[in-house]
């Protein structure tokens, strides 16, 4: 048996029936419509290459935060 999307589901099975009950087809039922027409994808894209950029730079951070301490550590124990 073949998968049915929603769409065929709704072809199929879902519009014969409500016009079969006699709801009008063209003033009552309401095809799927798009709202954003991608503009929301588009959004999580570039919150995600933020959140890669904001990554990024905490790890870098962290490196230079290492290394400074190292230093610190370093010099204070040649001082001792």
């Amino acid at each position: 048996m073949a998968k049915l999307s929603e769409r065929d589901i709704c072809s199929k099975f879902i519009t014969p029936a409500l016009v079969d009950a006699g709801w009008d087809l063209h003033t009552q039922i309401r095809d799927e419509v798009s709202f954003t027409k991608g503009r929301i994808v588009a959004k999580v894209d570039e919150l995600m290459a933020l959140c890669d950029r904001l990554k990024a730079d905490l790890a870098t951070t962290r490196q230079r935060q290492a290394t400074l301490a190292d230093t610190l550590i370093a010099a204070a124990l040649e001082a001792a």
